[in-house]
């Protein structure tokens, strides 16, 4: 039986992977793009790009696992892989080391992987995740963003300022890069029918920072499903009120049964208007099964 795969989008770079590894580690906003994947009990996928001016020498781009490495350890090519993929095999003491790596010349960008397989090397699987590693046209109008169980599309001109995630809950937040410009908050809340024990409407506006002022409550649907949401204003800056601006919030809050997950969207903007509107090209997932995790499968 094929294994399942999850797939994971971050910063313009995707890759699909067993779904029981789990994003550890993603890079925040003017890092080095860099993804790291875990099981239970190994770090297993670790996905670093960088663009880069020439078309690098993949052979000299891995020699650096060989220096870092004594003279009794084993390498040898990587045979079978992907097109246009290098890369060398290193027998550890708990299983295999793969590192491999590509230059996508159309986007300017190298990328290099290093998985671990505890025991025997799948390389079936190995082929699979390296297969599927390409990067978005970054002139595209939208970017998707999927990791942590979240899935969703943005204004390129957003980028993810920080992200956060506790027991059940995801915190992504968005921002243009501007000073004092608009900022998109969503959130991800697992296990709604434990918790939620009011209308959906007082959550929300119990949610709501102090000094808020609530200028209109509408239900509304999101994805099919009944939600509620409030325009709220707040306090902003002596100059910035002498120029007609306030800032103004807009919450969005609904329900997926499917996923028994509540979505929780705060957009603010200063504005001279009546009213704000969600970032053009957002586009928020929900619905989406949980994929089955089973132990891997290893073939070699």
């Amino acid at each position: 039986m094929a294994e399942e795969l999850a797939q994971t989008s971050w910063r313009g770079m995707r890759i699909s992977h067993p779904a029981q590894w789990e994003l550890a580690i993603a890079s925040g906003a003017d890092e080095p793009g860099r993804c790291v994947f875990v099981d239970r009990t190994d770090q297993r996928l670790d996905l670093r790009w960088r663009p880069i001016k020439y078309v690098p020498d993949l052979d000299k781009v891995l020699q650096k696992h060989r220096d870092k490495r004594n003279d009794k350890e084993r390498f040898s090519e990587m045979t079978g892989a992907p097109a246009n993929w290098r890369g060398l095999v290193r027998k550890a003491k708990r299983g295999t080391v793969v590192h491999a790596g590509t230059f996508f010349r159309n986007r300017r960008c190298l990328v290099e992987v290093t998985v671990f397989w505890p025991g025997r090397r799948n390389m079936d699987l190995e082929r699979e995740i390296l297969s599927s590693v390409h990067t978005e046209d970054p002139d595209a109008e939208a970017r998707l963003w999927r990791a942590m169980g979240m899935s969703l599309r943005l204004d390129r001109r957003y980028d993810l300022k920080k992200s956060s995630a506790s027991v059940g809950r995801i915190k992504w937040t968005f921002t243009t890069g501007r000073k004092r410009g608009p900022q998109l908050v969503i959130e991800r809340i697992a296990m709604v029918d434990c918790w939620l024990k009011v209308p959906l409407r007082d959550w929300l506006e119990a949610e709501l920072p102090q000094g808020r002022k609530v200028l209109r409550r509408d239900p509304m649907v999101y994805n099919t499903h009944r939600g509620e949401q409030l325009m709220t204003h707040s306090r902003i800056s002596t100059l910035a009120g002498l120029r007609g601006l306030r800032n103004l919030h807009l919450d969005l809050a609904w329900t997926c049964p499917i996923e028994q997950r509540l979505y929780h969207v705060s957009f603010m903007e200063a504005s001279r208007d009546e009213e704000v509107s969600l970032p053009k090209h957002l586009e928020i997932e929900c619905c989406r099964p949980i994929l089955a995790v089973r132990p891997d499968r290893a073939r070699t």
